[in-house]
């Protein structure tokens, strides 16, 4: 059987006001998650160099781009390392 992430939604990427926008999802399995968020720094990475030699008004939002998928990442790998820590206290 596959571990899972979660057993309850995981919130991640706080808006201006501080409200959360986004949750990682119970029932993700971990590899599934670390992959996703392996392809989504992948992207991030792309998306940084492109910024770098493109024109003042699009590197901007590439670089908007790039912090979502960092952010994105970011909230997997948080919920798969409380999973870990979870299933860790259990022992």
């Amino acid at each position: 059987m596959p571990q899972i992430i979660t057993q309850t939604p995981t919130p991640f990427g706080h808006s201006f006001s501080g409200e959360t926008l986004f949750t990682v999802n119970p029932g993700i399995p971990i590899n599934l998650a670390l992959e996703l968020a392996a392809q989504l720094l992948g992207s991030a990475t792309v998306l940084c160099a492109e910024s770098q030699i493109t024109s003042p008004q699009t590197s901007h939002s590439l670089t908007f781009a790039s912090l979502q998928l960092i952010e994105m990442s970011k909230g997997l790998i948080d919920a798969t390392l409380d999973r870990v820590a979870q299933a860790q206290s259990l022992r």
